[in-house]
């Protein structure tokens, strides 16, 4: 079972998959499941979107079987913050490391889920093209608009040094199993 808010991101996976499994569009909020219906569910880079956490992992920890897993994928301090440097202050990307990252997620979770940890992934991305970055940073929700002539030279300048420009990945896992 695949769900997301979004009608397009079904019809991407939908594409992608076929018929290897169900798509549901759905708000976490308000999950349209029975109660203990799953035995793992996953929330793949997105609740730092989600306005009301709490009534979000409490409807996860409804849907999960007693002894279910839950994880989040989500980002740490420090995530991008080559890129962060570079763009400036117009480009406010660590909101959401804030409202929900590896440092600020487990505090979050613990009031539903027992046996809460937090599993890191440090690796980094090798950017070797100027615009794929600049497009990146214009389509972000966190972005405020304005010239990134700044943010240009300074990537330009480092590809041209360094034939790539490095962008530190902190990325992980915070996990949980569902308190009776």
């Amino acid at each position: 079972m695949l769900s997301d808010l979004s009608q397009g991101m079904l019809d991407a996976a939908r594409a992608a998959l076929g018929d290897r499994a169900e798509y549901v569009a759905a708000d976490v909020q308000e999950l349209p499941f029975d109660d203990a219906s799953f035995d793992v569910v996953i929330a793949n880079h997105m609740l730092y979107h989600v306005p009301d956490r709490p009534r979000a992992l409490a409807e996860i920890r409804r849907v999960l079987v007693p002894g279910g897993a839950f994880h989040a994928s989500t980002n740490g301090r420090g995530f991008m913050q080559e890129l962060i440097a570079v763009v400036g202050p117009g480009w406010r990307f660590e909101r959401h490391i804030e409202a929900f990252g590896l440092e600020t997620g487990p505090p979050q979770l613990e009031p539903f889920f027992d046996d809460v940890t937090v599993e890191r992934f440090q690796n980094e991305l090798v950017v070797t093209e100027v615009e794929p970055m600049l497009a990146y940073v214009r389509s972000s929700g966190s972005f405020r608009g304005g010239e990134l002539d700044g943010a240009r030279a300074g990537l330009e300048a480092a590809l041209a040094r360094d034939g790539v420009f490095r962008i530190t990945a902190r990325a992980g896992l915070i996990s949980g199993r569902p308190r009776p």
